[in-house]
């Protein structure tokens, strides 16, 4: 089973969105997924201005509100299910609500930091990017996007992406050596590690070094579901309207 490439069905997920502004131009221009950090980042933003674009963004729905169930989502899904049958029902269950979702962005910090913030926003997804444990997700009650972070020595077999079904939407983004902030440094990984999740069914987002020039050809090369982008849609750390643009427009064929 292989998971559906078609270019118009690729999510994005615009990330590191620091005003009402730019979210609103990432959701005009076609984005599924805002994503706004609360992690320590020259991206991060307070919860005040989170809940001003969190109003921004849900005025734009064209439906009503259904707030999504981790938990409802996960006793869907026949517990017998492969990997490859257990994302794929997550992804689709979870894109089968009003767009665009808002991700709040975490990394290694406390659960009841993430759960205060995720239910004063409120969030529609949480972003686990750190070295948090996979089962963590257990206990968030939105669907959990959980990062795992590449390297030359990234391997599925020995990676924990299997070990518990609780995350919902994996995501697979560069592993920066010598920081402990991981993400949004524009910088890639082969994407042909990518490519091996993808033929084994299973969709996930992909992150790291990708730009309006790039992301087609990364989406053709690992086979990814969606992408995640921040620094690639920025002129001088700001978002860039135009930026924006091109990069959905890019990945989606429009």
């Amino acid at each position: 089973m292989s998971v559906d490439k078609s270019k118009a069905n690729v999510v994005v997920k615009t990330c590191g969105v620091r005003t009402v502004d730019a979210a609103i131009a990432a959701t005009e221009a076609g984005a599924d997924i805002i994503g706004v950090i609360f992690a320590a980042s020259g991206r991060q933003i307070d919860l005040d201005r989170a809940q001003e674009i969190a109003q921004a963004i849900r005025q734009t729905r064209t439906s009503d509100d259904t707030v999504l169930s981790a938990s409802a989502i996960h006793q869907e899904i026949d517990p017998t299910a492969s990997a490859s049958e257990y994302f794929q029902a997550c992804t689709s269950r979870i894109l089968n609500s009003t767009r665009p979702l808002l991700a709040g962005v975490f990394q290694n910090q406390s659960l009841d930091h993430i759960l205060h913030i995720t239910r004063m926003v409120p969030l529609d997804l949480v972003q686990l990017h750190g070295m948090e444990p996979v089962d963590m997700a257990e206990k968030i009650p939105v669907p959990v996007i959980k990062v795992f972070h590449v390297d030359d020595q990234f391997s599925l077999e020995n990676s924990d992406l299997f070990t518990t079904f609780q995350h919902s939407i994996v995501l697979l983004d560069t592993k920066v050596a010598g920081t402990d902030q991981q993400g949004g440094k524009g910088v890639s990984f082969d994407w042909t590690l990518a490519r091996k999740l993808a033929d084994i069914g299973v969709p996930f987002l992909m992150a790291g070094g990708l730009t309006p020039e790039n992301v087609a050809k990364a989406v053709e090369v690992g086979g990814a579901w969606g992408v995640d982008v921040s620094s690639g849609i920025e002129t001088n750390k700001v978002k860039d309207v135009a930026k924006i643009r091109a990069f959905i427009n890019n990945t989606k064929g429009v």
